[in-house]
């Protein structure tokens, strides 16, 4: 079972962007109003203007109306609508202010500009210094914006900044990227910032220029050292120029520092987890899930992590009291089912299965749980189950036909596998999955042209289908004597796949028929180090045989059937050759 995907989309909880930057806020209602800014101390970024009271004639007084009323009863856009026309005849800095910020609510990005600016007419604001940047950074004008927040910098960098980055908490991706590349562009105005040089080393890393940001990130951390993120970002860029046991040094020193940063530790898994330290990571999610019991994400990830490294147990007791909490119901029961197959448990192991709700999820438990049934000798219910799969899943036909052939065959049905695959080809004529299953199917009953002239019509197809070149060349120099023939298709299905065993072990059994040993040898001994199964196994000995290292031959044999028992291939070379 492979659950590395898993765990790295779990991971992803580690963000970057402007959200790394600083925590992020709820949004704000802007129907309800705030209360009015200390004059003097809270905009200081200009003189503050003595104005003359406000004084509003009959129309604008209707828009304000019909304004208030439209935003109690929620229609944003006319309560918008009337505020807009009021901001541009008054000049009221309340008026402004309320239709800005009910401009970017809804995410007009050229009426925030017009209101901002409307606004900062008559009264110095840094919330319409941001919301104009954040405008701007929503038109895709980081350069533009920029200018707005250099004006905020100018004043108190600090809280300016961290305002800033509050308010863009409903940026999309792009957008965040835009913020970062504009707080990068003032990073060199304001070097004694140290966000800002981490500003510009996130967007510099995610322009892929890692060794700049490597730069500005030290520059971060050389004036505040405690800056968590950025150290994080240090392991990060560390790992994206290669130099993988510094990264993890860096993340691990930051971890035994800072023991309860569940950010710094989650970081320091993901990159194990990336470089395939999968026994380290385990441990570093125990150490999580002790500083967060009550985390059901985290006991989730641990308990299928602990099917991985064989502590089914433990997983099955965590899984189960994640389910009596409700969490993730169909995806528990079908772990669960996974756990209790690797303690044997195969009956409660269906009866998970079965138990799996939601369509997605039911679809792979019931193949799961059809496969246990032919496993545990009770076919009718195994075929009861896929017949309703196809009715149910008629876009999953192939498939399913697929596996209920491939366990009559692996049961010693292949007549009935034939049969079956012969209908599913009535119905959906030419379908490559299907004729592939076939083709193989036919050669183990000794069908051999067919088996040829399925794989054939695949190849007619797809002149390129890897595995159908490879089958075809396999069982032309296996099951009969035209090896040359059988030569050109192992050598095309090589030049696209120089790494598969199985391709290997092909072209090692070729051209040991073709009376080439020496080379046949070289092949096939690293087939079997990549894949050491029986059939591979098999095709070392008869070579090793051939060469006179009939000891090493025994010895590969006994490995193979350590590893599969029950090889009739392995058994068929022992009759003829070992005893």
């Amino acid at each position: 079972m492979n659950l590395r995907l898993t765990q790295l989309l779990f991971l992803a909880l580690f963000t970057s962007g402007c959200a790394a930057l600083m925590p992020d806020r709820a949004p704000e209602d802007p129907t309800k109003d705030k209360a009015p800014a200390e004059p003097a101390e809270a905009d200081t970024f200009t003189e503050q203007v003595v104005r003359p009271a406000v004084k509003y004639d009959g129309e604008v007084l209707a828009d304000l109306l019909i304004a208030e009323v439209a935003a109690q009863q929620r229609n944003l856009s006319l309560s918008l609508e009337h505020y807009v026309r009021a901001a541009r005849r008054v000049e009221s800095p309340l008026v402004r202010a309320r239709a800005t910020r009910l401009a970017a609510y809804i995410q007009d990005h050229e009426l925030i500009l017009e209101m901002a600016e409307l606004w900062l007419e008559v009264e110095p604001s840094t919330e319409a210094l941001e919301l104009a940047a954040l405008a701007e950074i929503g038109l895709g004008r980081p350069e533009q914006a920029a200018k707005h927040i250099d004006r905020l910098l100018a004043e108190d960098p600090e809280e300016a900044l961290a305002s800033l980055v509050r308010h863009a908490r409903s940026l999309d991706p792009m957008g965040n990227e835009g913020l970062l590349e504009a707080l990068a562009s003032l990073a060199e105005r304001y070097p004694e910032q140290p966000s800002l040089w981490h500003a510009r080393a996130l967007h510099l890393h995610q322009q892929d220029q890692p060794k700049e940001a490597l730069e500005a990130v030290r520059r971060s951390l050389k004036q505040a050292p405690e800056h968590h993120k950025a150290a994080i970002l240090e392991g990060q860029i560390l790992h994206a120029l290669g130099r993988t046991d510094e990264a993890l040094a860096r993340l691990r020193s930051l971890v035994r520092k800072t023991p309860d940063s569940r950010q710094a530790r989650i970081a320091y898994v993901r990159l194990l987890l990336e470089e395939g330290r999968d026994k380290t990571a385990y441990q570093q999610l125990q150490e999580l899930a002790e500083l967060d019991p009550h985390d059901q994400d985290l006991r989730y990830s641990l308990a299928l992590y602990g099917l991985e490294f064989d502590s089914p147990s433990a997983s099955r007791e965590t899984l189960r009291d994640l389910l009596d909490e409700g969490y993730r119901p169909d995806q528990i029961r079908f772990y669960l089912a996974q756990a209790a197959e690797q303690e044997g448990a195969l009956d409660e192991a269906i009866e998970h299965y079965l138990q799996v709700a939601d369509r997605d999820h039911r679809y792979e438990a019931r193949l799961q749980a059809a496969r246990l049934y032919h496993e545990t000798d009770r076919p009718e219910q195994a075929t009861e189950l896929l017949e309703d799969l196809r009715d149910h899943y008629p876009e999953h036909l192939p498939t399913i036909y697929a596996t209920q052939a491939e366990l009559l065959k692996s049961h010693g049905q292949p007549k009935e596998a034939m049969a079956l695959l012969d209908e599913a080809l009535e119905q959906l004529p030419g379908h490559r999955d299907l004729l592939y299953a076939r083709a193989l199917t036919a050669e183990r009953l000794d069908r051999i042209e067919e088996s040829l002239d399925d794989l054939a019509r695949i190849l007619a197809q797809d002149p390129d289908d890897v595995h159908a070149l490879n089958a075809r060349g396999y069982i032309l120099t296996d099951r009969t004597d035209r090896h040359e023939e059988a030569l050109e298709y192992i050598e095309r299905a090589l030049e696209m796949r120089p790494d598969n065993a199985a391709i290997m072990d092909s072209m090692g059994w070729v051209l040991f028929n073709l009376g080439k040993q020496e080379e046949a040898l070289e092949y096939i001994e690293a087939a079997w180090q990549e894949f050491p199964d029986g059939e591979v196994g098999a095709h070392l000995v008869e070579v090793l045989w051939s060469l006179g290292r009939h000891e090493e031959a025994r010895e590969i044999w006994e490995e193979a059937h350590e590893k599969d028992p029950d090889s009739r291939h392995l058994e068929e070379v022992r009759e003829r050759l070992l005893e």
